[in-house]
Parts: structure tokens; C-alpha cells; sequence
């Protein structure tokens, strides 16, 4: 299987991951707003145990949203890396971290009933849902 590498922005933060996603999306509910900074975040889900960190493991640092969702980003540059799925074992992966493309695109748009008014993104023609993806 092919391995994929990423990192942070500063580069402290390095991981390789399986190009095994089992489905890539953007997400536009607030919270994924204000991890990524952006109208949505660029995510692709893989089961947590095909994920690694190769280097800055002790620069992580993790916010616990909820009993299930712990979020991680480089505790230097502040890049947001994943949001771990810890009751279903799965890791979201912010597209944006890889240095090469997945061999899985995007596929749809999730929580677009709270995204951004300003939000003008919509018109790619994914598959769109009002909430999570079913």
C-alpha cells in the first residue's frame, strides 16, 4: 500500500499515513471553522491504526472536545493536523497537512445548514447534507 507523508507548517510535526481513506469530505460545521480557520475544513477519514507520527510527537498537542472528538495541532506553528474519532477508531486528517494528493478526492459537503453566510463555496457539485454525512 502506498504510504503518504505530511507535516505541520513549521515542519516539526511530521506523520505518514496508508493512502487508504475511507472517505474525504469538507466539513462546515463552526467548530471545523474555527479549528481550520477557513469556511470548511478539507478532511479524509482512516482507521487510527494507519496513521504515524514520524517526528514531533512531543511538540503535539491535543484538545479534548468531547468525550469522542480530541483535536490535534502542533503545539509551535499551531497547524491543525486531525480531529481523532476516538468510539469509532478513525482519525480525520486535514487534506491540507499531506504533501501529496490522496489517491481519494473529496466527495461531499457535511453540515452545510451551518456553514458560513459568506460561505460560496457550495458549487463544485458534491454531494451535499444538512448535518453529518449518513
Amino acid at each position: 500500500m502506498k504510504k503518504l507523508s505530511g507535516q505541520c507548517l513549521c515542519g516539526v510535526v511530521r506523520y505518514e499515513v496508508n493512502d487508504n481513506f475511507k472517505y474525504s469530505g469538507f466539513c462546515h460545521c463552526a467548530d471545523c471553522r474555527r479549528f481550520s480557520g477557513s469556511a470548511s475544513s478539507a478532511m479524509a477519514g482512516i482507521p487510527s491504526d494507519e496513521f504515524r507520527f514520524t517526528a514531533g510527537l512531543d511538540a503535539v498537542k491535543q484538545y479534548v472536545k468531547t468525550e469522542n472528538t480530541t483535536l490535534a495541532f502542533c503545539g509551535t506553528c499551531g497547524s491543525s493536523l486531525y480531529a481523532a474519532k476516538t468510539q469509532r477508531g478513525m482519525i480525520h486528517l486535514r487534506l491540507g497537512t499531506l504533501d501529496e494528493a490522496p489517491s481519494l478526492r473529496p466527495q461531499f459537503h457535511s453540515y452545510v445548514a451551518s456553514k458560513a453566510d459568506w460561505d460560496t463555496s457550495l458549487a463544485d457539485g458534491l454531494r451535499q447534507y444538512p448535518a453529518g454525512r449518513a
